[in-house]
């Protein structure tokens, strides 16, 4: 499905915030990124705390069937200040947060994205 949007799933730091949008605006030829914030998203997500679940739903929901975004981004980055894991845990929650989105929205490509100490993109 084509869309001028993408939803991205990402943490509050500003540091990430445009290398993250604009890779997804050159690699996925999209128009516009919507941002759901949270300070260490990819924890939060994978603790599948119900309160949180639902606000998160009720934004995607806006972004999916409002703005017809048809890819999600799930990011994890180095140095976040609210979840000081190491890389590798880091890599295992956004895997982890990517399932529970996919199992949320069956009809959306999630994608997992790490963002460097060089504030580089990588897929995961």
């Amino acid at each position: 499905m084509e869309s001028d949007f993408a939803v991205l799933l990402n943490c509050m730091d500003g540091r990430i915030q445009l290398p993250a949008i604009n890779w997804i605006r050159d690699n996925f030829h999209v128009k516009y990124v919507d941002i759901i914030s949270e300070p260490g998203i990819d924890k939060v997500i994978c603790r599948k705390d119900e309160n949180f679940i639902n606000s998160l739903k009720y934004k995607m929901d806006i972004s999916i069937n409002s703005h017809g975004a048809s890819t999600a981004f799930v990011v994890g980055h180095y140095d976040c200040a609210a979840n000081k894991v190491d890389k590798t845990t880091h890599l295992e929650q956004i895997k982890k947060s990517v399932c529970i989105i996919k199992k949320l929205y069956k009809n959306i490509e999630v994608i997992g994205i790490w963002i460097n100490e060089n504030f580089e993109v990588e897929k995961i």
